[in-house]
């Protein structure tokens, strides 16, 4: 069955049931599936309790039908939550469950104990969502090399699967992110994405604190690592505050890897993560476009595109030791971080025609004076 066919979502809290909504229409819709909001209310519980459950069910409902998908809600009795999600999952056959975050965690949980619990236990691919507080206009998929070991091919194609659903019809608004050294292929459902891929060879978080903006929607893989889930959380977290965020797990963690997933959870952000601040500096980011896909040379396309948001230094142009065409420019721009300078450049390349099918490779000029 296609990821859509059977989305649930359970709800717990009214304020965020149609955020939560809006991000199972969306893939529900691509498949032409059917999304089941689901409460669970222990036995015997209160007449109140089951009629504010049941309320919450049929609201839900109708903002899913209104937006044209079909829905079928489900009040559960269990004296365990956790218990009924993964009960009505199995019984139901859902193909994804959706579940939302606050985007908090402590040193003993990573996204709180009722969310870990379905996580660990699942065996149905999860959307964990941090909802921010604006509209999403632009959705970006950042990916290390740790994300594409062989056990992580799951992950990053749950990943993909999730952005080009939630895409809807605005495929050119996907950004492909890959960070570190980059040093294997990436997935063609990853490379299918976006015409173009940026590459920041720094740290996956920093590199999306760069990235990210507060209308963006985050789609975060778990790397097969025993901080795999952590990195997809708290540090993403960290360094995106405000975007909204949508990790993609495609099975629970093992249970030897629990420790390691919430070690330094929880934990306020290092002041490392609250960086800008201190008034607008010169910066300067070195930009390398790699152009076996281009069927042009774009140097005045790098130049011009820079050019809109700095004074462009010298640009060089040179075949690799593989006989790809290479670019590179410097650009000389005012910005109040080294991570706001490098998006600036970021969102400028990721408009410019001519560099469709390139890589695009990042790199901050240690010292401006330098660097002309």
């Amino acid at each position: 069955m296609a990821l859509g066919s059977v989305v649930m979502v359970p709800l717990t809290n009214p304020a965020s049931a149609e955020g939560l909504m809006a991000h199972a229409v969306a893939v529900a819709r691509a498949d032409g599936g059917v999304v089941l909001p689901l409460t669970v209310v222990p036995s015997g519980a209160p007449g109140a309790v089951r009629d504010d459950a049941s309320a919450l069910v049929v609201a839900a409902e109708e903002v899913v039908r209104d937006w044209g998908v079909a829905s079928r809600g489900l009040v559960v009795e269990c004296d365990d939550v956790a218990d009924g999600v993964l009960d009505a999952a199995a019984e139901h056959g859902a193909t994804l469950v959706v579940m939302g975050w606050r985007g908090r965690s402590t040193n003993r949980n990573v996204f709180g104990e009722l969310i870990d619990t379905v996580v660990g236990r699942s065996r149905t691919p999860m959307a964990v969502v941090r909802l921010g507080q604006r509209p999403t206009e632009h959705l970006l998929v950042p990916l290390s090399d740790d994300h594409l070991q062989p056990a992580g091919e799951g992950g990053v194609r749950l990943a993909a699967e999730l952005a080009r659903r939630l895409a809807g019809q605005r495929p050119h608004r996907i950004r492909v992110l890959r960070t570190g050294a980059a040093d294997a292929d990436l997935p063609e459902v990853v490379a299918a994405l976006s015409d173009r891929v940026h590459h920041d060879p720094r740290r996956y978080a920093m590199a999306i604190g760069a990235a990210a903006d507060e209308d963006d929607l985050v789609v975060v893989p778990v790397a097969p690592t025993a901080s795999g889930l952590r990195t997809a959380t708290t540090h993403v977290a960290w360094r995106a505050p405000e975007a909204t965020l949508v990790v993609a797990i495609d099975v629970g963690p093992q249970p030897e890897d629990a420790t390691a997933s919430t070690a330094s959870a929880g934990q306020p952000a290092p002041a490392e993560y609250a960086e800008g601040g201190a008034g607008t500096s010169e910066h300067v980011v070195v930009v390398t476009a790699r152009l076996d896909a281009v069927e042009a040379a774009p140097r005045e396309e790098l130049g011009r595109a820079l050019s809109s948001i700095g004074i462009v230094g010298g640009i060089e142009a040179w075949k690799d030791d593989e006989g790809q065409r290479c670019v590179r420019a410097r650009v000389h721009l005012p910005a109040e971080s080294s991570n706001d300078a490098l998006a600036l450049a970021m969102t400028a390349l990721h408009e410019a025609e001519r560099l469709r099918g390139a890589e695009l490779r990042y790199d901050i000029a240690e010292d401006p004076a330098t660097s002309a």
